[in-house]
């Protein structure tokens, strides 16, 4: 009689892992692109951040009570708005569209990937 030494994985083995591994990534999959939104945010704040720290200094006089700032900044295909009032930058996206009208276009940035632009409005 031979004996039967066969080596290896049945097949319901091979379906149990690859049926594991399928639920970790529907998993996994959502957050990662999550994680890599909140990145791209916190990218963007940064360059707002940024061009308003290089606008404070080279306007400080005009910056200030009754001043609003909109810092609009275009990066990875994606708009985000930030808001400056008071002279309080506002890290949270206030908007992803924008729209200038009756704004006027007082700095443009491009660096780093980003297109930065600051628009002004007396409150």
């Amino acid at each position: 009689m031979k004996k039967n030494n066969k080596k290896g994985f049945t097949i319901v083995e091979l379906v149990i892992v690859i049926a594991v591994i399928a639920i970790l990534a529907a998993v996994l999959i959502p957050t990662f692109s999550g994680v890599v939104e909140k990145a791209n945010q916190n990218a963007a704040m940064q360059a707002a951040r940024n061009e308003y720290e290089l606008y404070l200094a080279d306007h400080a006089v005009e910056v200030g009570e009754g001043m609003d700032l909109d810092i609009v900044v275009e990066q990875g295909g994606k708009t985000y708005v930030f808001k400056v009032t008071d002279g309080q930058f506002n890290a949270t996206v206030a908007a992803t569209t924008y729209e200038a009208v009756g704004k006027t276009d007082s700095s443009t940035m491009a660096g780093n990937n980003a297109n930065v632009k600051i628009y002004t409005t007396a409150a």
